[in-house]
């Protein structure tokens, strides 16, 4: 299967050209972005990999209700930006309606789940079931997911990334803390982020070097332990509530959709998207 990260891609794509090409953001642009993303997944792995799964993040999100800092950032970005954000978040749910009624993928979403939650329960899906998989993604932390079966594209690199140790690379990772998410390293407290002026505490090289390869993690000091809890429980994505990892799971195995071409074509030619209408058939 595939399984794209659906609003992280779409929105990475509309960061590049709107960057790179001083791209205006309209309703036009929005849904020839995100749908020119999905088209060109397809395209290029339904061969090898079969089902697109367009993996969404529901509006709610239990990480934040867990830990509060968690992607601040981000959201003090937005809300600071010129970018219409609520245009683009508008024409994201749009475009995940339409792709129910007429396009041949499953759209797959859960009650208070980030994208990241469906995307790792179904790769830990795949690999038990010897299913080769892709994540499209341009994330680092579905590296924890690599496995014989499941391999990661990035589109930002146009090239696969394939970690031969992900139990080492997700160590790292929660140590570190993820700065993009708001999740400061071990030796940092919670609000590290959003507080103005402050800075995280080092780590350093031969901290990791002794401290990743200790499955014990009797080598690291105890004063750190209940933040590396804490980063464990954010990064982890075994750490996700088992209700969304069943959800995930029953929503790909009931689920099941066939292309509609007239509705696709009804769709591209109302909204005028004449250049994805010519390729329709790469969505099929």
């Amino acid at each position: 299967m595939i399984l794209l990260d659906y609003s992280a891609v779409a929105i990475a794509n509309m960061m590049v050209a709107i960057r790179i090409d001083n791209e205006q953001v309209s309703m036009q642009f929005a849904l020839h972005m995100i749908l020119n993303s999905i088209r060109r997944a397809n395209k290029q792995f339904k061969s090898e990999f079969g089902t697109m799964v367009i993996c969404c993040d529901d509006k709610r999100n239990w990480r934040r209700k867990t830990f509060q800092p968690y992607k601040y950032k981000r959201r003090k970005d937005k809300e600071e930006s010129e970018i219409d954000w609520d245009l683009i978040n508008e024409c994201l749910d749009f475009v995940k309606k339409e792709l129910k009624k007429g396009f041949p993928y499953l759209v797959v979403q859960v009650e208070e789940a980030e994208a990241d939650d469906i995307i790792g329960a179904l790769a830990r899906y795949a690999t038990a079931n010897k299913k080769p998989s892709v994540v499209v993604s341009n994330d680092k932390d579905f590296v924890q997911l690599h496995s014989d079966f499941v391999c990661q594209w990035r589109p930002c690199e146009k090239a696969y990334v394939r970690n031969p140790d992900p139990k080492s690379f997700l160590k790292k990772l929660i140590i570190k803390g993820d700065k993009d998410d708001g999740v400061p390293n071990i030796k940092s407290p919670d609000e590290i982020f959003m507080t103005e002026g402050k800075r995280q505490k080092s780590i350093f090289q031969k901290e990791l070097d002794v401290w990743i390869p200790d499955d014990d993690n009797a080598s690291i000091p105890s004063e750190f332990m209940d933040n590396y809890y804490r980063n464990k429980r954010m990064i982890d994505l075994t750490f996700t509530p088992n209700d969304i990892k069943e959800s995930a799971v029953m929503q790909f195995i009931d689920g099941r959709q066939k292309a509609n071409k007239p509705a696709m074509t009804k769709f591209f030619m109302k909204n005028k998207l004449r250049y994805l209408h010519e390729r329709i058939n790469d969505f099929i």
